[in-house]
């Protein structure tokens, strides 16, 4: 079953506001170009990836480890019991390291209330989806083999939303304890972005370009296409998945492979939901924005809805 919800509303001044200051710091610019992009990539790798910030140790309990050659985060909450785990696999066009941002989102998570981790796992062109896969899938048993009584949640934004869906997949493969849903945060379901659609929306989009985004995907995906469904993902077979949740915004080029998710949804049987964000930018939901705010508390009682129904 696929539900599509659509929510018409108009973007705040302030985030009107935050857009204009995107396209003025040309925050696309790091997506503008492959040879551009790898630049850029290099320059942000090489800095590392954004530890917990000091506000997030303050309002959490932050745990660090290094797993299956990854250095990995967990924040939960201080004094309630959690319900679930999240597994949250950032993204950065599978070249960009962690930001302060995503402890934003961390810390709204763990109000459903749910321990959050976070691994850097290695990012292209010095790796691949090949390289990548096989650790998140051992760090997925870690949290399973660790409170296996805790329903596992996968969440990731951008690449990170393509990689969970991956990783869902190759779980069901496999056999084995299912993640209790999926949830896609802007999703790049299509490495290849060929959709005629992508390019009418480049201008409306003030954090993507497709030429830089594209030869991101091609590295990913190694010896593979980037059209192989562990590289876009809206080519995967999404039979017998658990429950999905797509958020998407209207000014975001990787929307039009959200109709192509929903078609194959509706042939595969599968439970999909889109939440569809009228005037919202490129994973907005790590962002200091009202809607964003809205978005996380939303975020956050979805993780709880969906490990209590279990």
């Amino acid at each position: 079953m696929v539900r599509w919800h659509t929510l018409q509303r108009r973007a705040s001044l302030y985030t009107r506001l935050y857009v204009v200051g995107m396209r003025l710091r040309r925050d696309k610019a790091a997506f503008e170009g492959a040879q551009h992009t790898l630049e850029q990539a290099g320059a942000l790798q090489e800095g590392g990836d954004h530890p917990p910030t000091r506000f997030t140790r303050l309002r959490t309990r932050v745990v660090e480890t290094r797993r299956h050659g990854m250095r990995t985060w967990t924040v939960g909450p201080r004094r309630r019991r959690s319900v679930a785990r999240v597994l949250y696999l950032h993204g950065g066009g599978y070249v960009h390291p962690l930001t302060a941002d995503y402890w934003r989102l961390a810390r709204a998570l763990t109000h459903a209330p749910a321990e959050v981790t976070l691994p850097a796992y290695p990012l292209a062109p010095a790796a691949d989806v090949d390289d990548v896969l096989p650790r998140l899938l051992s760090l997925y048993d870690d949290l399973v083999g660790a409170a296996p009584e805790l329903p596992v949640v996968l969440m990731g934004d951008s690449a990170g939303g393509a990689l969970v869906l991956a990783l869902a997949a190759r779980l069901r493969d496999r056999g084995g304890p299912p993640p209790a849903a999926v949830v896609g945060l802007s999703p790049w379901l299509d490495a290849t972005l060929a959709d005629p659609e992508v390019a009418d929306l480049e201008p409306t989009d003030p954090m993507l370009a497709e030429s830089g985004l594209r030869a991101a995907g091609r590295w990913w995906a190694g010896p593979r296409r980037p059209d192989d469904p562990l590289v876009s993902p809206v080519a995967e077979s999404l039979v017998a998945l658990p429950p999905l949740d797509v958020y998407i915004g209207d000014r975001d080029i990787l929307r039009p492979a959200v109709d192509a998710l929903a078609d194959r949804a509706e042939r595969d049987g599968a439970d999909l939901t889109v939440h569809e964000i009228a005037a919202m930018f490129h994973v907005w939901m790590t962002r200091a924005v009202p809607e964003a705010r809205r978005t996380r508390a939303e975020l956050a009682a979805l993780v709880r809805t969906r490990a209590t129904a279990r």
